[in-house]
């Protein structure tokens, strides 16, 4: 069964429009099991979220307190909600405000909803619980996703020759000098992946044709930023800490660095009942290693363009055991303006 609830519920038929609604009704209870029907629900996001759509007014009105999903997963099964749910959840942001009505707003993704959203913090509302979930709001007009919604499930393929590693599209393990404009001069340490940028749905323009999400000689909590050259290599490349590493922890990173370690390759999925949904995400699945497109993790803050100052578009976020070095989550960002990039690498929570 493709739905495993982290509360240990047993789970529950989704086949139907009347699965559906049954779940729906139970949703409404006060004694439900919120965190095991938000599985249900995070299966229903990323198979069939159009047989959510005749409940998102009910949801959004009256239930929204015990709607326990993601903001990824709400984006599509709130997306496109009608503009007197944008009414509701606008009134109530303004009498009492929740972090779940800010994200139920944004969710809806509609031009009333980006133009609420907005209005919200330009009156004082929390800029940045908007901007750990990847929404920007410019000067004037309305708040942009820098997301696709869209999503592929990363599933790894390990290559026992590297020979082999140049003919795939998604290579994991590349040399750093295929990446790097100066090798011999860059925080650049380490290759987790590049993702053709055309098999990634959503993705803003890009001069070159793939995206490297790269990493540097520390644990996590990290951020590097990066430019490219003309062929897709990145310059000038710069990384801050939340604590520097000490020499210790650099030189025992620098022992793995091995030519021919943790070559793979990686596969872009569409979300489907193949993969394992179980405490709001997907990683239960064996093989799968994260996600390209859809919002960033939302846990830590979501990277500035070092250029021009406006919240970089999330390309993908995927494990560390990707390519095993440091530990936590690595996630790739770009600003399709400035042609930067920003690599970063943060804790599991």
């Amino acid at each position: 069964m493709p739905i495993k609830p982290v509360t240990g519920m047993t789970p529950l038929p989704l086949d139907s429009p009347d699965d559906v609604a049954a779940l729906v009704e139970l949703l409404q209870r006060p004694d439900s099991d919120t965190r095991g029907l938000g599985d249900h629900l995070a299966f229903l996001a990323g198979t069939r979220p159009e047989l959510f759509r005749p409940y998102q007014e009910a949801v959004i009105t009256g239930m929204l307190d015990r709607f326990d999903v993601s903001f990824a997963d709400q984006c599509l099964l709130l997306g496109g909600a009608p503009d007197q749910c944008v009414e509701h959840l606008t009134q109530r942001l303004r009498s009492d405000r929740s972090f779940g009505d800010a994200w139920a707003l944004a969710a809806i993704g509609t031009a009333a909803a980006l133009t609420a959203v907005a209005e919200d913090v330009r009156n004082g509302g929390d800029r940045e619980e908007y901007e750990l979930s990847g929404i920007w709001v410019p000067a004037t007009g309305p708040a942009q996703y820098r997301f696709s919604p869209q999503r592929r499930a990363v599933w790894l393929q390990p290559i026992n020759e590297p020979g082999k590693l140049a003919a795939v599209d998604h290579p994991v393990g590349l040399p750093v000098e295929e990446v790097a404009q100066n090798p011999s001069a860059t925080p650049i340490s380490w290759h987790y992946l590049s993702l053709r940028h055309a098999d990634v749905p959503g993705l803003p323009p890009w001069p070159a044709n793939r995206v490297h999400l790269v990493g540097t000689r520390a644990t996590c909590m990290w951020t590097l930023h990066a430019g490219i050259d003309d062929y897709g290599r990145y310059r000038s490349a710069a990384v801050t800490f939340d604590q520097p590493p000490a020499a210790e922890e650099e030189e025992t990173y620098r022992s793995l660095e091995v030519p021919g370690f943790g070559l793979a390759s990686v596969e872009l999925r569409p979300y489907d009942a193949d993969l394992v949904y179980c405490n709001g995400h997907i990683q239960l699945t064996p093989g799968v290693v994260g996600t390209a497109g859809g919002p960033p993790i939302g846990l830590y803050a979501n990277p500035s363009c070092p250029s021009c100052g406006r919240l970089m578009f999330h390309v993908v976020s995927v494990e560390n055991r990707i390519r095993e070095y440091g530990d936590g989550w690595r996630s790739l960002f770009i600003c399709e303006d400035c042609h930067t990039v920003s690599c970063n690498a943060t804790g599991w929570n």
